[in-house]
């Protein structure tokens, strides 16, 4: 038991060591701290010493800005915007996915004349129509999402 104890008292402490230490390299790290890129929109957030400038771009067009606290907000909801995109476009491929494995399976099942399609039509429809629903709202959350980054992409470049 007490071989036990010391043994977690030692873990804990090389744990402790190791953390500290970690946190002493981030503030001196120089490179890129973050990216993304969504259908067409792009953004690469790189810290120099102390100063943040970031990359951003749509369909190649790229603008090099340097973080201020004028700009801060911007940059901040355009990154926002195009991480939003990208999350809510994979989202809507599975759903899309999803609705065509639901059809599919409702095709095959109506080849066979199964009588598992006859039971569970009201199952498959429902199942559909949660899929349709999730795709619709996806794509109307898309939309939003990419005219957001447009709006911040202009109001940064002009």
């Amino acid at each position: 038991m007490k071989k036990c104890i010391l043994l977690m008292l030692f873990c804990f402490t090389l744990l402790l060591s190791a953390c500290s230490q970690g946190e002493e390299d981030t503030q001196e790290y120089s490179g890129i701290i973050g990216d993304g890129k969504t259908l067409g929109y792009e953004y690469t957030v790189t810290k120099e010493q102390n100063k943040f400038s970031w990359k951003v771009g749509y369909k190649g067009d790229i603008s090099i800005i340097e973080e201020r606290a004028a700009n801060e907000d911007d940059l901040v909801n355009y990154m926002n915007a195009v991480n939003d995109s990208k999350l809510v476009l994979v989202k809507l491929i599975l759903s899309v996915s999803y609705f065509l494995i639901v059809i599919i399976t409702m095709l095959i099942l109506y080849k066979k004349n199964s009588k598992m399609l006859k039971d569970g039509g009201v199952i498959i429809t429902i199942l559909a129509g949660i899929a349709i629903y999730i795709a619709v709202k996806a794509s109307f959350d898309l939309s939003s999402s990419l005219q957001d980054a447009k709006y911040y992409y202009l109001k940064l470049t002009k």
